[in-house]
């Protein structure tokens, strides 16, 4: 009996981590052919940057000479939203054998959101991924659950995946940064070639205004900031935007902007997100105040922010290229509590510039009483 694999994505674009994983699936599953298969319409993500056709050539240039793998664009015909149980079917008729669905293990605990998942259970096993993090408890409290709810369990690859994100090899590639070890040199090229992340009048000015430095935190930051969009009820558009410019002043001098006025008892190195807001509103015509909000307060914190303004903030201080005393838990807590990971921010960053010596901006004491004296004084009263 034959045995065949499914590994359906976006794939917007294909990387490194997506081959390791497809050619770790072969030989773990003992597959015969595993079809990798490009969604339509993905129905847990927004739409896919590139177009079809560019996600299917990316995905047949990353395999080309893999004897074993098929880009299938059943998804890309049918059309509408890609539900996985119309999928796992449609192989099943077609090819019967067994058949086993790829999917990441942290997306099974939401897996009864599913369109029809029992019918996806009888058409296929599904073989899940471990994300880096995710814990052996993590994982045997999913089987058992998964088991006792559904009678049938799924297969855990020992494969674990590194985590790399689309989001941020898009941005690279619309901030001209070079995409090596991040997907394979031929999808790199053909990204380059076909034009498949065209940048737009912002990434442009970043591009001008911002060394690479700069730029791969700037890529780094939207990332991080993009990711969480979805879990906090943000607008993924929104958030890449402010993320994208939050440092866009960073080595601008604000005498070259006659109309700028900074206000009062500003400390130097807090100066660019007030001229950052202005660039962003000015030069690069945003007129969304959310957005200006996010960039204008993204190094001070305020009292009262909203909850991109936060994000924006909280990215800074995580995303991946950061190295400091601590910043292992605040990303772990960004996982787990996004606001008490906000808290744990704002208290490191006051602490820091505390060690550092000197005034520290007032808007940033106003914040940290705002957000940690008085609710340090609100639970001591519960406690009382």
């Amino acid at each position: 009996m034959k045995r065949i694999g499914i590994f359906g994505g976006t794939f917007d674009p294909v990387h490194n981590s997506h081959v390791a994983l497809a050619r770790a699936a072969i030989k773990e599953l003992d597959l015969d052919e595993l079809f990798v298969v490009p969604t339509f319409a993905p129905p847990h993500k927004d739409g896919a940057a590139a177009s079809e056709e560019n996600r299917f050539n990316m995905l047949s240039v990353a395999f080309s000479g893999e004897e074993k793998i098929k880009i299938s664009n059943y998804e890309l015909k049918r059309g509408g939203v890609s539900y996985t149980y119309l999928t796992v079917e449609h192989f099943k008729s077609v090819y019967g054998g067994e058949i086993y669905f790829l999917v990441g293990a942290d997306m099974l605990s939401d897996f009864k959101t599913w369109k029809y998942p029992e019918r996806v259970l009888s058409a296929c096993t599904l073989a899940a991924v471990k994300r880096e993090g995710f814990s052996a408890g993590e994982e045997n409290a999913l089987h058992a659950d998964f088991i006792k709810r559904y009678g049938k369990d799924f297969i855990s690859l020992s494969f674990t995946g590194e985590g790399v994100s689309s989001t941020k090899i898009r941005v690279y590639s619309f901030l001209g940064l070079s995409l090596k070890n991040l997907v394979p040199e031929k999808v790199a090229e053909y990204i380059t070639q076909n034009n498949v992340y065209p940048g737009n009048e912002i990434t442009e000015y970043l591009k001008k205004e911002l060394p690479e430095k700069r730029l791969i935190h700037t890529a780094c930051v939207a990332s991080t900031a993009v990711g969480k969009a979805k879990e906090l009820g943000l607008k993924r558009s929104k958030v890449l935007t402010a993320a994208l410019l939050h440092d866009c002043a960073k080595y601008l001098n604000p005498a070259d902007f006659k109309g700028f006025k900074l206000p009062e008892g500003v400390p130097a190195p807090v100066v660019h997100q007030y001229l950052g807001a202005y660039v962003a509103e000015n030069v690069l015509n945003v007129k969304d105040e959310e957005v200006l909000g996010a960039i204008r307060f993204h190094t001070s914190g305020k009292p009262n922010m909203t909850t991109l303004e936060k994000l924006i903030f909280v990215a800074d201080m995580v995303e991946e290229g950061r190295n400091y005393e601590g910043v292992d838990k605040l990303r772990d807590l960004f996982k787990k509590d996004f606001n008490e990971c906000f808290k744990e921010c704002l208290k490191e960053e006051t602490l820091h510039l505390m060690r550092r010596g000197g005034s520290i901006y007032s808007l940033t004491l106003d914040a940290y009483d705002y957000y940690i004296n008085e609710n340090d004084k609100t639970t001591q009263g519960e406690k009382e």
